[in-house]
């Protein structure tokens, strides 16, 4: 997503949590806005540090609509973070930042185990498709082979006869 689209969701999200912690809503009521702020403020952030296709406009216009985007996302995030800290104690945002961090370790434990499992499926196919291959070979083997008998077998009688 480029940086202005998602400073755009991140303003929203932003305005109702700002609404919300005036309202005196608790930071638990606002998980949603909170989760949907925090993935629109890593979406900018990812997005100024991707190469990207030049889509529009001039790299001047480019390079400030990027700008803008992280001052305003690193705005929001200050001032979540003094409402987070001011509300919940000094080490709070501290605490939100290692809890993601967390969270995002074990989706990538959890993406690269469904890799392994997904590998490991293809893996056991193949093998399977392997041995039923070499049954097969042994089968038609042992079939020519009583079939060539078989031949044989009538030959020598007719030859007999």
């Amino acid at each position: 997503m480029d940086p202005m689209s998602a400073i755009a969701i991140a303003g929203t999200a932003f305005n109702a949590i700002k609404a919300g912690f005036e309202h005196g809503r608790e930071i638990e009521t606002m998980a949603g806005d909170i989760g949907r702020w925090m993935g629109a403020i890593k979406d900018v952030k990812e997005g100024a540090a991707k190469k990207k296709k030049k889509t529009y406009g001039s790299i001047e216009e480019e390079a400030f609509e990027e700008f803008a985007a992280l001052k305003e996302a690193e705005r929001m995030e200050n001032e979540l973070r003094q409402f987070v800290n001011m509300n919940y104690g000094p080490q709070s945002w501290n605490e939100i930042v290692r809890i993601q961090a967390q969270i995002r370790v074990r989706e990538q434990e959890a993406i690269a185990q469904a890799k392994r499992e997904r590998e490991e499926a293809i893996e056991r196919i193949c093998i399977w498709v392997g041995l039923l291959a070499v049954l097969g070979l042994i089968v038609f083997m042992c079939v020519v082979a009583w079939n060539v008998a078989q031949a044989e077998q009538a030959l020598l009688m007719a030859g007999r006869h």
